[in-house]
């Protein structure tokens, strides 16, 4: 019952943080935004254990239609 409650709890926290982190970047553009919901944690995590040019593909990745835009 103990680890029902706390997963419970877990999964709430975790459903308000991305409603609150990400629903201003779902605002501003809804369609990119799978893009920095998959890229984002991804590049955190490969930039945190070493692999820099991987996140920063992975970041080229989730910002190139704003870029095609701006051009």
């Amino acid at each position: 019952m103990t680890k029902f409650i706390i997963i419970s709890v877990l999964i709430i926290l975790f459903g308000g943080f991305l409603y609150w982190a990400y629903l201003p970047d779902y605002r501003r553009n809804p369609k990119e935004f799978w893009r920095t919901l998959i890229g984002m944690p991804i590049g955190m995590i490969l930039g945190g254990i070493g692999f820099r040019d991987l996140n920063e593909q992975i970041k080229k990745w989730a910002v190139a239609e704003k870029n095609e835009k701006e051009n």
